[in-house]
């Protein structure tokens, strides 16, 4: 019969003195020699200490020296994140010490990776194991001798060095991370990295994160003793530094208080050497922005100091918005939607490096917009009516601009369903007309050039877009069928009436009116075929982008080719007119060689200079218990695709190897190769 002693208990009658901690005892037979002081527990003993729990077949508990012991006694945390075994315990009030030890906190059934120890302090105090005299094996081998070291006792996030990052470069030569994480208290943690590079120089990189009732953020920064600078030409200092906090607040339910402010010593400082916890290190604007938000059922108020650094150095100053306050109010009565937008703002010239033009700037904007739903049947048509009103008072001078513009976008919708299949058909007419006579764009224009049939916004940054008198016809068509095959395409054809550029400084960009089609097809979710036409043969401007992704359990493919040609550019100052083109292939390919063997590699090819502008490849293993890798990269420029498209900034590197390692349970070294084959952005 098996006889259960609770440890709180048992003491009332012989053990009073040995322990201050609760300690449950499970055994099927007892003895107790009551001249030695010594208790024997036989078959299936188990004890529970605080957060550890002891398993044995036999264990003897000694009173006088207090401690208990076995031949082989195993042991693991409630949780099971930590397990091991020992030939010998020793408990006292606020500790508990094992000798001989293994132990692991590897995920995986097999022995894969393992620590031997001498000596293993458990600290009931602060939940950690403090080893001393230890090896860290891999599949029987040494990887590493610890003198002291201090591991955690469960998943939960305990204070100690964290795994390295190491990495090898043309620019800073051997360069080593070594992570220290300090829990500080539940809601407060701090990161420091300290970095040494053989070609560079030493710095020290910290991250303090919070959390509390409503409010949450974080505070990075790091700087660089940089003796061997590449930019030294330029920049003469070499103490660097960059600085970022953040900080989200909820008061109530309808009032919001957000910061993001960060800077930089110099503009190369991130893109050169910023550490993955700066937060910054792939960026062109570094934010400096305070806004307080108001929200109820129908209005929004907002107001904010948005200003920014430029890490471009030769980036002339831009306008900072300091202070400003908007105003967005919605009504809906049936079908009927009235719409106010206002945004009033001082602006003043700020931002950049090398520039210190002073300038200021008073801007209003005004839009009041009203529109009508109106639907029968399968007819749709939605009118609206916009009021674009601008005011600004720059340089001592005003200009002011008015500017009414009629929406009218109208569609059928068909619908068709059987036993296999879903068919939708949409044919669609828009129109856009405005009767300004020309662009109005003297202060902000997007620096992306929107390449769609019918420019759906009306303004281009803050301005407007105007003299458009647009008619965009086309049809959508979708089917769905039982397979889980999808297939949408969207057809359609811009006509403008007049001419429409964009004037922007001594540019002047001609926009196309283009022919478009677009197609996307989807099949089991393994099959992915994406492509875009626009074609303008009047200005004979063109642009292709066609997609195919292939996906299973073993391997996933992407082949992208994009085509813009024509992109037509004229510049008043050398009274010439240019034409860009981009023509690019990329192919990525992540593969399953074996059940632990899988790799990569990913090129991007500029096909007019007939060269490889990005070359990345991969491979690593992994099983249960640890992940090993390596990435080598190579790249000649930067991801225009992206910069023309999305606006966003793609780091990238001439050469960098890369290796990559994880014990898991216990922490990584380096950044995975998917880090590198996926297109990354901010």
């Amino acid at each position: 019969m098996n006889k259960i002693f609770n440890f709180l208990f048992f003491t009332a009658f012989y053990f009073g003195s040995i322990f201050a901690s609760n300690i449950e005892f499970e055994a099927d037979k007892t003895s107790f020699n009551t001249e030695n002081e010594l208790l024997l527990l036989e078959g299936n003993v188990s004890l529970k200490i605080e957060n550890l729990l002891f398993k044995a077949d036999q264990v003897s508990l000694d009173n006088k020296n207090k401690v208990f012991s076995s031949e082989k006694i195993s042991f693991s945390s409630l949780d099971d994140f930590l397990y091991g075994q020992t030939n010998f315990v020793s408990i006292s009030e606020n500790e508990t010490i094992m000798r001989d030890v293994e132990f692991s906190t590897c995920p995986c059934e097999d022995k894969i990776w393992w620590v031997e120890s001498e000596e293993l302090k458990f600290l009931n105090s602060i939940n950690t194991l403090a080893a001393k005299k230890s090896k860290l094996k891999v599949q029987g081998r040494t990887l590493a001798y610890l003198n002291n070291a201090n591991f955690p006792i469960s998943a939960k996030r305990k204070s100690g060095i964290l795994l390295p990052e190491i990495s090898i470069n043309e620019r800073s030569g051997l360069d080593v991370k070594i992570p220290v994480y300090l829990n500080l208290k539940e809601n407060l943690d701090l990161t420091v990295e300290p970095r040494l590079m053989t070609q560079r120089g030493y710095g020290l990189t910290n991250q303090l994160r919070y959390l509390g009732q409503g409010y949450e953020g974080y505070f990075n920064s790091s700087f660089l003793k940089d003796d061997e600078s590449s930019f030294n030409i330029l920049e003469r200092d070499d103490f660097r530094w960059s600085y970022n906090f953040f900080h989200e607040q909820k008061f109530k339910d309808s009032i919001f208080l957000n910061f993001d402010i960060s800077s930089s010593g110099d503009p190369f400082y991130l893109s050169d050497l910023g550490s993955f916890l700066s937060g910054l290190s792939r960026t062109y604007i570094l934010p400096q922005k305070i806004d307080l938000n108001f929200f109820s059922k129908n209005l929004k108020i907002k107001t904010d100091f948005n200003s920014f650094k430029l890490t471009n150095p030769l980036a002339k100053n831009q306008f900072q918005r300091l202070p400003g306050l908007e105003l967005n109010y919605f009504l809906n009565r049936d079908k009927l939607n009235f719409n106010l937008n206002m945004d009033f703002a001082f602006f003043s010239k700020g931002g950049a490096f090398r520039n210190a033009d002073k300038q200021s700037l008073m801007k209003i904007n005004l839009k009041p917009e009203i529109s009508h739903a109106f639907t029968k049947n399968n007819y749709f048509l939605r009118t609206s009516l916009a009021f674009n009103y601008s005011f600004k008072d720059y340089d001592n001078q005003n200009f002011s601009e008015f500017l009414p513009i009629l929406y009218l976008d109208q569609s059928l919708k068909f619908f068709k369903k059987n036993k296999t299949s879903k068919v939708y058909i949409e044919p669609f007419l828009n129109l856009a007309v405005s009767d300004q006579k020309k662009i109005i764009n003297e202060v902000k224009v997007d620096s992306g050039l929107k390449l769609s049939s019918i420019n759906e916004g009306q303004t281009f940054g803050d301005v407007f877009m105007s003299y458009q008198k647009d008619i965009n016809v086309g049809s959508r068509f979708s089917v769905f069928d039982t397979s889980k095959s999808k297939l949408n395409i969207k057809l359609e054809k811009l006509y403008t009436i007049g001419t429409k550029n964009l004037f922007y400084k001594n540019l002047k960009i001609d926009f196309p009116d283009p022919f478009s089609l677009e197609i996307d097809y989807r099949k089991n979710g393994k099959i992915n075929y994406i492509s875009r036409i626009s074609v303008d043969s009047e200005n004979n401007f063109s642009s292709y982008k066609n997609t195919l992704n292939f996906n299973s359990d073993d391997y996933r493919l992407s082949l992208k080719h994009s085509l813009i040609k024509n992109i037509q550019i004229f510049d008043f100052d050398q009274n010439a007119l240019s034409k860009k083109e981009i023509n690019s292939l990329e192919f990525v390919a992540s593969l399953n060689f074996s059940k632990n063997w899988s790799g990569g590699f990913k090129f991007i090819n500029d096909i007019e200079t007939k060269k490889n502008i990005t070359n990345v490849f991969s491979i690593d293993y992994e099983n249960d218990g640890f992940i090993v890798g390596i990435a080598y990269m190579k790249s000649l420029e930067l991801d225009w695709i992206s910069i023309l498209e999305k606006d966003i900034f793609k780091d990238y590197h001439k050469d960098r190897l890369r290796i990559y390692f994880e014990l898991k349970g216990l922490g990584s070294l380096g950044r995975p190769k998917e880090s590198y084959l996926k297109r990354r952005t901010l």
